[in-house]
């Protein structure tokens, strides 16, 4: 059966309302209002030249929808790394495309793409075309991304796994790859890209080891008071996990019990209510507190895996195999109820879910690496669910200190099946079996796809650009001006900030219909706060036409008002082309002061 993707419910509503206009040196203005559930509804004045047209009157009608998006034909491969073993575990080598069945949402696909890789090498055979992802030449190269939460683990308690990676780099092969991303103060930083310098490597992977910089989770944002605001300190005391701090923290009058969970006596409800947009009257205090640990650790798991997600999506991988090797540390585990809402809970496994479909849709095998650590029956079934739904393996306890030895050992020898699916773009996951024929064969691999949609990919480079700034980046872009005005007080803590956004409209292609000129962009918001929190990303359709086709450098100004939380954020503005799917965005601080 076809399993749709749940959307991700909002965890707290950050952009409350969008003014948006878009003007020329004329004066004209287009306007549009985007308010919390609602669908964008446009109002606009026609300008000279290069124009936004107005809604309801169209002297020149505008061209069919199929026109300016076309049929898109889509051929990327869905590629399977499948292992095939024996009773007794040994690999199973020398067979055939026809000894393999793929089966999506239960149907039969045939086996487009075929190859066995024996040794990191592609065997020759006279049936079955070679998937377009192995390259040229025999030897099939593997690119592996290591991915270090540091926000979530130990310095202490993962410099044993990181040692053991600096002295297995010797077991890779010679053409294969290495890459570094640390996610650390809810910020991502690419510390080496992919590379053969074994060497740059392992330079990066002391500076993980001794900590100076990278200090990680007694140096966790979620940790800090400092000089954050009465509410923000709650927020971040009552997401800590039980356990991690051993005593009590107070702060502006409250006390938080981090190990019990518990509030005690003389709590002030309304700051509780500011840290996690609770219902305070119907709550008990004890039960306030559990929804707004509930509610941070929610956030926290959903953060790291949108980190990770974006960090596969924003490297450039070269052609061969890939492979995430993923030292998470200690996510929260358990079922989060959203904030202000009795029924309905979100379990751990479904916010994993988006990273094993993002690492299944980019073709990652998954590795997940604990550190050392006390066994943790829930935390590494998580490690293991991520492995097995990837056609990976997950290594805890001993076998941590040697991952990437066995991980490499474990990518030699494999079958690369390809299949192009049945596009439709619609966002729904797709589940994906392989059988083989033969007696007692064991079959490992990936267990599904998601037919991500144009929208999403978009939304999804958007919020790549966010956490990962700079990765995304074309030397060859031109630059997207944006300017941020002086924010206004409005409501309770919260704030209005003007932007201009200077659109390069000469950068994105236009199509002719009639005596005119169109094209159609999208524009998004994206903004995270210090503690990590995002709001959903808003897309605003922004259809132009003129006579003429506009200069290369020619720009249209477009002004908006976001209402944000009175706390610093870390705002992406982006401006899209679903036609040629060119994207330019630009990464702006915005602060109330």
């Amino acid at each position: 059966m076809t399993a749709a993707v749940t959307k991700k419910p909002k965890v707290f509503e950050r952009v409350a309302a969008i003014r948006t206009r878009a003007s020329c040196k004329t004066g004209a203005l287009m306007t549009w209002h985007l308010a919390r559930g609602a669908r964008l509804a446009s109002v606009a004045v026609l300008m000279l030249g290069w124009t936004v047209p107005l809604v309801g009157q169209e002297p020149n009608p505008a061209p069919p929808v199929d026109l300016l998006f076309g049929e898109e034909i889509d051929v990327r491969v869905v590629n399977l790394e499948v292992v095939v073993e024996d009773r007794a575990g040994n690999r199973v080598h020398g067979l055939e495309a026809d000894d393999f069945r793929i089966f999506v949402d239960g149907a039969e696909v045939g086996v487009d793409y075929f190859t066995e890789i024996l040794e990191n090498r592609a065997v020759e055979t006279d049936r079955g075309e070679a998937p377009p992802a192995i390259g040229e030449g025999e030897s099939v190269p593997t690119n592996y991304l290591l991915f270090v939460d540091d926000d979530h683990t130990h310095v202490t308690f993962r410099r044993p796994v990181l040692r053991g990676f600096a002295d297995q780099l010797a077991n890779l092969g010679i053409e294969d790859q290495v890459a570094v991303v640390v996610q650390s103060g809810r910020r991502l930083g690419l510390l080496s890209p992919f590379t053969t310098d074994r060497e740059q490597t392992r330079r990066v992977l002391r500076a993980l080891e001794q900590g100076r910089r990278y200090g990680g989770v007694l140096r966790a944002p979620r940790f800090i008071a400092g000089d954050a605001p009465a509410g923000d300190r709650m927020e971040a005391l009552v997401g800590a996990q039980a356990g991690v701090l051993e005593d009590t923290s107070v702060a502006e009058g409250l006390s938080v019990g981090l190990v019990a969970g518990q509030i005690g006596p003389g709590a002030d409800a309304e700051l509780l209510s500011a840290a996690g947009d609770l219902a305070v009257p119907s709550m008990r205090l004890p039960e306030l507190a559990s929804e707004v640990q509930a509610s941070a650790l929610a956030r926290d798991l959903e953060f790291s895996v949108i980190a990770v997600s974006s960090a596969m999506r924003a490297l450039d991988v070269p052609n061969g195999r890939k492979v995430l090797l993923l030292l998470a540390g200690g996510w929260p585990t358990g079922m989060f109820r959203p904030a202000g809402q009795s029924i309905g809970v979100r379990t751990d496994r479904e916010i994993l879910d988006d990273l094993i479909d993002t690492a299944n849709v980019l073709g990652y095998t998954v590795y997940p690496v604990d550190q050392q650590t006390r066994h943790n029956t829930t935390r590494w079934g998580n490690l293991r669910h991520m492995a097995r739904e990837t056609g990976g393996r997950a290594y805890m306890a001993g076998s941590n200190l040697a991952a990437l030895r066995r991980v490499s050992v474990d990518v030699a020898n494999y079958y690369w099946l390809g299949f192009v699916p049945d596009y439709r773009r619609d966002d729904r996951a797709h589940d994906v079996r392989v059988e083989v024929r033969g007696p007692g064969l064991r079959v490992r691999s990936r267990g599904g796809y998601v037919d991500v949609s144009a929208r999403a990919e978009a939304d999804m480079e958007t919020q790549g650009r966010l956490l990962f700034p700079g990765s995304l980046e074309s030397p060859d872009e031109p630059a997207l001006r944006v300017d941020i005005g002086r924010p206004e007080p409005t409501g309770i803590r919260k704030m209005l900030v003007p932007v201009t956004i200077y659109i390069p409209i000469g950068y994105f292609p236009v199509l002719p219909y009639g005596d005119q000129f169109f094209a159609t962009l999208e524009l998004r918001f994206a903004v995270v706060d210090r503690n990590g929190g995002q709001a959903d990303i808003p897309m605003i359709p922004i259809d132009l036409r003129g006579r003429s086709r506009p200069a290369p450098d020619a720009v249209m100004p477009y002004n908006a008002t976001l209402t944000l939380r009175r706390r610093p954020h870390d705002l992406v503005v982006s401006v899209h082309d679903p036609l040629s799917r060119k994207t330019l965005s630009e990464r702006v601080v915005v602060s109330f002061k």
